[in-house]
């Protein structure tokens, strides 16, 4: 917060900041009018703002646009305001920006965040439904192509829309997509009033598009959201929305949250290998179960069989050498694995050592068969490490796999 507090010191960088919440969007010759600054000074302000984060430049064609961004500013409040009034404080905050705030000409949120993880990792978790359900309370299914329809599924309420489409897709460094409709089954799932749902059911269909940037061991996510007229009442909404959303997300992301089982273990093999293993039914049968059928490729789908029983897996996304992401379509033995995924994070250690960082998302304390798959997983993944390592795996029947259910009276994922 020390470099927010330092650039908001300055009462030009403040006047720039003013200016820009006035009017989101402007090119640094429009900020330049009217103000008693030459261009370069402006220039350097903007430059401490932006390191700051709070302003972001987006580039549109030969224009570099400048947005205020409302990472920090939240972050500001979730800080100190909490510790007042919180409620009084923001009554009037509102007040005051109704009563001295034009309305934008061209309203556009723009919000950046930085998150600790990786761009592929960042990429599912904006595409993986069972991720986007437990951060957003919203599941988004599709292809994940240019022109690929959408579905959101809240509440038990799935909205599909032939004008709901993918209109970028560049994993793992740009997607965008339109807006979701505002019908009345939407309005029912969310507890929205009819005037409100119609009012901004005649509005036009908005975009938001998502870019991805690595930063050593962060990624700058980058959300714009934009295609609004001026008074729009979707603007208002989604600007409360999205800083929660993606909150939401970076503490699932960076593993503050408590959404599921994780383990770990480390691979003595370069991480094509365990990707390898990871990616094809020799590899699959070698660490976890034997009897293996289906397509272990991107937007595939696998069974492993065991016993009279299966659990069939969706591929959902793998970007080699460094993630896979499956989630589980069918599961006789375990029902409540149903809808969850299972991330295997690779990071690389070095040319020829791998982490292995798993995690099965809704596998909870709470589920009746947490014990005995969170001992299986334990197991399997240190499995999949040693067959990477060409030292041969432990799948389901094996003698190692024998010995320690034997050992805990079964107490072994199936």
């Amino acid at each position: 917060m020390d470099a927010v507090f330092k650039a908001l010191a300055d009462p030009h960088r403040r006047q720039l900041l003013d200016r820009l919440n006035a009017r989101n969007g402007q090119t640094l010759q429009e900020l330049c009018a009217d103000l008693d600054m030459s261009r370069q000074a402006v220039s350097k302000h903007l430059a401490v703002l932006e390191g700051a984060l709070l302003v972001t430049a987006v580039r549109r064609g030969r224009e570099k646009l400048h947005f205020l961004n409302a990472a920090p500013i939240h972050e500001i409040a979730d800080r100190w305001i909490h510790t007042y009034d919180r409620a009084r404080v923001r009554a009037l905050a509102d007040l005051k920006q109704a009563l001295e705030t034009p309305a934008m000409e061209k309203p556009e949120f723009v919000y950046t965040t930085y998150i600790r993880t990786t761009p592929e990792r960042l990429w599912a978790a904006l595409t993986d439904p069972a991720f986007t359900q437990r951060y957003w309370d919203t599941a988004i299914e599709s292809e994940w192509k240019v022109g690929s329809t959408m579905a959101w599924e809240h509440g038990g309420v799935v909205v599909r829309d032939p004008e709901q489409v993918v209109l970028e897709a560049d994993p793992p460094r740009r997607l965008s997509y339109t807006w979701h409709t505002f019908s009345e089954e939407w309005a029912r799932s969310y507890d929205v009033d009819e005037d409100l749902r119609a009012r901004i059911a005649t509005e036009p269909r908005s975009r938001v598009t998502f870019e991805l940037e690595p930063d050593g061991p962060l990624v700058k996510l980058t959300v714009v959201h934009d295609g609004f007229e001026p008074g729009s009442t979707v603007v208002e909404m989604i600007s409360g929305g999205w800083p929660r959303v993606l909150a939401a997300m970076k503490t699932l992301l960076e593993g503050s949250a408590d959404d599921g089982f994780s383990t770990t273990a480390v691979a003595h093999a370069p991480a094509d290998a365990v990707y390898e293993a990871l990616t094809t039914l020799d590899g699959l049968a070698g660490w976890w179960m034997p009897d293996v059928v289906g397509s272990p490729e991107p937007g595939g789908e696998v069974t492993f069989r065991f016993d009279g029983e299966h659990v069939t897996m969706q591929v959902v996304y793998a970007e080699r050498p460094s993630l896979v992401v499956w989630r589980c379509t069918e599961s006789t033995r375990f029902p409540e694995w149903i809808g969850d995924s299972l991330w295997f994070d690779l990071q690389p250690r070095d040319a020829s050592t791998t982490t292995i960082a798993f995690s099965h998302v809704g596998l909870v304390p709470s589920c009746e068969c947490y014990d005995v798959c969170s001992g299986g997983w334990d197991h399997y993944v240190r499995s999949l490490a040693e067959f990477a390592a060409g030292d041969g795996g432990h799948p389901r029947g094996s003698a190692e796999w024998e010995a320690p259910r034997a050992a805990s009276s079964g107490r072994r994922a199936g």
